[in-house]
């Protein structure tokens, strides 16, 4: 008997509901131990991924390393093991190195118990159902899919083959958060009226953005880099004019400052998801778990010019919230980039300090009756109460128990793919699992879906439409898949 696959199997098996379940409820303990260790493949192996896969590194194997880019791919391989060498480890990297995710499965799919997924933002979706379709557990980087029918999608199909999930947004473990939540639902700040965020987003080149063919570098996979999207020459860009003849000259070089990979695909509406899919889910995901979970009715949007290509430069965005038994109807703005040579940032609340107010490049603010929680970064870990004389008080709350701990805490705060590694191995679903993470990056991608029509758009969530706009519906999924990656 291959005991090593009958394990995968029961890990498998045993996890049915686990996506079901908000931790830290416990599932029936699996026959392998919590200290047994999983074999993970990594897709998407530099960059965030390479983080990601250090986060679990130490406690499980890593047998697969996959980038489109082989000469990171080798790079990544190269840090992980100067990772166990800097901890005095003894293990040797035996991971095998691919530029195709869809190869790594047909080679090695018997042989693996999990999958990181921190490609860009349009290979989530493929490389994640991939990893579904063989049954493994799965944790995607933020946002989970840039296209809100592909949310749906892998949200449905991961929870359907009853596998532990998780999206990288490492908010999601930390204590802040939840404490928000803790401190609005008992009073602390009097009745909640308003949340304003922002981000200093893009600090990449978006807005008005011009194509030009360039020789692909060497050791790169253009086309599994590609993945779904329309099949075109590789390419760089400067900032221009889309009305402009693209220049069909190949360029000598295609790694200036200005290459679509590794990093400059974010402002590129078919890779990426503009400043709202790189920090949404980090700056929305406290306002998410303080309203409700639930998403909003309707987003108007104001914005620097738009293209079919790419995301704007700046934009604003007023998402609207209807009345719940625990909250009045209330608005959620957004602010990203810059605007008239300054950072778009909405105005300051009056308790918050200019001086505070003025340091925080990205940052939220609860607006209530009596008081405002000011967090002056994205992850919501260090949230403070103003006025101060109202954060004594509340203090003082905290401490006699007026003000009682009701959000379960994370065991893992900080890292989300070792509380996802270690909620398939001990039996609990993760903080961002996807019963939480597929509603939290629709409410984000939303935004993206209003700036795209151009106006206001009021949302169906039980549909899954736009029912005042009709055009808008086109951006709800992706407008086609290359064969073979569908």
């Amino acid at each position: 008997m291959n005991t090593s696959l009958n394990r995968r199997s029961f890990i498998r098996n045993t996890s049915v509901l686990a996506t079901t379940l908000a931790m830290p409820t416990i599932l029936p303990r699996n026959v392998f131990g919590a200290n047994e260790k999983l074999n993970i493949a990594t897709i998407g192996a530099m960059g965030k991924g390479q983080s990601d896969t250090h986060n679990v590194a130490d406690l499980h194997n890593i047998v697969a390393l996959v980038d489109a880019d082989m000469n990171r791919a080798e790079g990544a391989a190269k840090a992980l093991q100067s990772f166990y060498t800097d901890r005095k480890s003894d293990t040797k990297v035996n991971a095998k190195l691919y530029t195709d995710f869809r190869k790594m499965f047909d080679a090695q799919h018997s042989g693996i118990d999990a999958v990181i997924v921190s490609t860009p933002d349009h290979t989530h979706f493929p490389a994640a159902m991939w990893a579904v379709r063989h049954k493994k557990h799965v944790a995607v980087q933020k946002p989970m899919c840039n296209y809100i029918g592909e949310i749906r999608s892998l949200h449905k199909a991961a929870k359907a083959a009853g596998l532990v999930t998780q999206m990288g947004n490492q908010g999601r473990t930390m204590n802040g958060q939840r404490e928000v939540k803790e401190w609005i639902e008992q009073g602390a700040i009097g009745t909640l009226k308003e949340i304003r965020l922002w981000t200093n987003r893009p600090i990449w080149p978006q807005g008005p953005l011009h194509k030009h063919v360039a020789e692909t570098p060497q050791g790169l996979d253009w086309n599994s880099w590609l993945g779904q999207e329309v099949e075109e020459p590789y390419f760089t860009f400067d900032n221009g004019d889309h009305s402009k003849p693209a220049e069909t000259t190949t360029k000598k070089s295609g790694r200036s400052k200005n290459t679509i990979a590794p990093f400059n695909w974010r402002g590129w509406w078919a890779y990426g998801s503009g400043a709202l899919g790189d920090m949404g889910c980090h700056i929305m995901d406290a306002t998410f778990n303080v309203l409700g979970r639930n998403v909003p009715i309707k987003i108007e949007a104001e914005s620097s010019p738009v293209s079919d290509l790419t995301a704007p430069a700046w934009s604003k965005l007023i998402y609207h919230f209807a009345a719940t038994d625990k909250l009045p109807a209330l608005t959620v703005s957004w602010h990203d980039g810059s605007k008239d040579g300054k950072q778009n940032k909405p105005e300051r609340d009056a308790r918050v300090p200019e001086e505070a107010f003025s340091k925080a490049s990205s940052g939220m603010m609860f607006i209530g009756t009596e008081a405002t929680i000011f967090e002056p970064e994205a992850y919501c870990s260090n949230p403070q109460i103003f006025s101060l004389e109202r954060r004594k008080d509340v203090e003082e709350m905290v401490k006699s128990g007026k003000i009682k701990q009701t959000e379960a805490r994370s065991k893992h705060a900080g890292n989300p793919q070792r509380e996802w590694s270690q909620g398939i191995v001990e039996g609990y679903a993760p903080s961002s699992n996807f019963d939480y993470s597929a509603p939290l990056t629709e409410f984000v991608m939303l935004g993206n879906l209003a700036i795209r029509s151009g106006q206001a758009v009021s949302w169906d969530s039980k549909e899954g439409r736009v029912t005042n706009l009709e055009s808008a519906n086109k951006f709800v999924n992706r407008p086609s898949y290359r064969k073979g990656w569908e």
